[in-house]
């Protein structure tokens, strides 16, 4: 699988294979838990979104709009699956990457491909938000 979707990013983005670097669920989730990460389209570097990690588990998701929904966080073999509260999809599964030091990620679905603009330590804003 990991040969498969670095060729397919290679594809979609231009980037060559060899500066791209498939990284763990795990070790994704070293980098985001506890941090708010911005996501852009690749393409286009419009926001879609922000995601709260709040623990290894859970998230909140603020989309580009501002509405917001938790989410739950599995990890299945290299994907890092989200099962949010308003749409429970199950195969909402994205495949965590680097590419010359800029943490991607890959929609599985859709092949869609986003940066991670920004990371911070700002929370998402969301009435009743829990805490851990």
């Amino acid at each position: 699988m990991k040969r498969f979707a670095i060729t397919l990013v290679t594809c979609l983005t231009g980037v060559t294979a060899a500066a791209q670097d498939q990284i763990t669920p795990d070790g994704f989730l070293d980098i985001a838990v506890g941090r708010t990460l911005s996501f852009t389209t690749l393409r286009s570097g419009n926001l879609v979104g922000v995601e709260q990690f709040l623990r290894r588990d859970l998230s909140v998701w603020a989309d580009e709009s501002g509405r917001c929904t938790y989410g739950r966080i599995e990890q299945r073999g290299p994907l890092l699956c989200f099962l949010y509260e308003d749409a429970p999809d199950p195969n909402n599964c994205w495949l965590p990457f680097m590419d010359e030091g800029t943490l991607l990620v890959m929609s599985e679905s859709s092949r869609e491909v986003q940066r991670v603009s920004d990371i911070s330590e700002k929370p998402v804003v969301c009435e009743g938000a829990p805490t851990s």
